[in-house]
């Protein structure tokens, strides 16, 4: 029986909400209760939030519940990542308030945890680095989620088809608050927030900042890692004095097979002073990368041994051929090739996929690489390039961690060169600076010569719109 006054179409004996077809109910949100759906304009799966005036806070008046309800659709309205759950709509049908978003269909990390489900710790690494890096790109526009935990993470199976990975959707944007109206925050909504997994600035009702999140993450990668949580406690009192002034065990000293370089990137999360702990979700993610990049070197030294140092004549032509590459010395190129890792995949093997995140540019040593689009709407896919050896893919990661703008497949077996922007960084930064302001300048001339084009097609039309 449904708990609300939705609108029922007698001639398909259906129940709506707006345009949107009710499947079935998965569960009950803080506010109400949130359906599975289906967009009947635009033929997909949603996920429905909905709101319970007048039932979900009694001591809230029901202006102050939409006004948090609608907080939570304008904030993470913000967000597009692959790693964040999207929000499609909003509105309000007849007494319902509900906005839609992506449907995750996926297990809960909680679940995860709970049911000490196994994961190699490389998996649990690379989803950690998924959670961190789109942490931080909610922090870079001013979002702070505020109610990072095991239950907030739904993992979903990678549409990468060959490898199955887990993919991780950061979801719940509740009490999320944008650091500009921090100073608009009454000191009882700081404490907003799940015990386990609060920071100690939550705990005591002081300023919040993106920290606070990094702490938070801190608490549950401790949990993931270690299947223990870093603050056990028998009542809320004791939790929280534990938070304020105890330092947990370093999770190497938990679980064994858990290396140094991951367990002291989870304590420095953790740490009280905001000083001395991490300053970005973004420092969480390259110390997690830096080890991964480490264990791929190891992984792929076969390839490495094969290719240990670059041919000159190889080094020549991306100079030649590539203005990025152009004013590097072919002992700085050696360096940056040196510090890669190198990879060998087999025909039709996809390297990467249109709308994932990336942060390597790729360089091929031998056969070939095609790359594809899927426009919008459609499944068909296009072929962009087909690219030989020698030639450069990916360059734009490099520059911003945003979503691939196409795919990138093996046409015939292939070995490449993967430069790691954030190995690079930290290995090599004034190479990686270089490299940046390099690709900076290759993108503003292919920005001109759009607006080139543009402007003459404008002389040409007058008449036409853009946009």
């Amino acid at each position: 029986m449904m708990r609300f006054n939705l609108i029922r179409d007698a001639t398909l004996g259906t129940i709506s909400i707006g345009r949107y077809k009710i499947l079935h109910e998965l569960g009950q949100g803080a506010m109400g209760l949130v359906y599975k759906g289906k967009d009947t304009i635009i033929d997909r799966v949603v996920a429905i939030k909905t709101i319970r005036l007048g039932k979900a806070f009694q001591a809230m008046d029901e202006k102050d519940m939409l006004k948090l309800f609608y907080q939570e659709v304008r904030i993470a309205g913000i967000l597009s990542h692959p790693n964040i759950a999207t929000i499609y709509d909003a509105g309000e049908s007849y007494d319902i308030h509900y906005f839609v978003m992506e449907f995750v269909d996926g297990i809960a990390l909680k679940t995860i945890i709970q049911d000490k489900i196994s994961l190699p710790l490389i998996s649990k690494v690379k989803l950690l680095v998924q959670v961190a890096s789109a942490l931080h790109y909610a922090h870079q526009r001013g979002v702070i989620h505020r109610d990072i935990k095991p239950a907030n993470i739904m993992l979903v199976i990678s549409e990468h088809t060959k490898t199955r990975d887990y993919q991780a959707k950061i979801m719940d944007f509740g009490i999320a608050m944008l650091s500009s109206s921090k100073s608009a925050i009454h000191k009882a909504d700081r404490v907003l927030g799940t015990p386990s997994y609060m920071s100690p600035e939550q705990v005591t009702g002081g300023e919040l900042d993106r920290q606070t999140d990094v702490f938070s993450l801190g608490a549950m990668s401790y949990e993931f890692l270690t299947g223990k949580k870093p603050f056990p406690a028998a009542d809320l009192p004791s939790l929280f004095t534990k938070i304020k002034s105890e330092t947990p065990p370093p999770p190497h000293s938990i679980q064994k097979d858990i290396p140094l370089i991951i367990s002291n990137c989870v304590m420095k999360a953790l740490e009280k002073d905001k000083e001395k702990r991490l300053q970005s979700a973004g420092e969480f993610a390259d110390e997690m990368e830096i080890y991964l990049s480490r264990a791929e070197m190891l992984d792929t030294q076969k390839i490495a041994a094969l290719m240990d140092t670059a041919d000159r004549e190889f080094l020549l032509n991306l100079k030649r051929h590539y203005t990025f590459f152009a004013d590097f010395s072919l002992e700085e190129l050696n360096k940056i090739y040196n510090i890669s890792s190198k990879h060998a995949y087999k025909k039709d093997e996809e390297i990467f996929k249109e709308g994932s995140i990336g942060n390597r540019m790729y360089i091929i040593m031998s056969g070939q690489v095609k790359i594809t689009k899927t426009s919008q709407g459609n499944t068909t896919e296009t072929l962009l390039n087909m690219l030989k050896p020698g030639d450069c893919f990916g360059e734009m990661s490099l520059m911003d961690s945003a979503p691939r703008f196409a795919t990138a497949t093996a046409q015939t077996q292939c070995s490449l060169v993967a430069i790691n922007e954030v190995v690079l960084r930290n290995s090599e930064p004034k190479l990686c600076l270089k490299l940046y302001k390099n690709l900076a300048l290759t993108l503003s001339d292919r920005l001109r010569k759009s607006d080139e084009k543009v402007n003459a097609l404008l002389s040409k039309y007058p008449d036409a719109t853009i946009g």
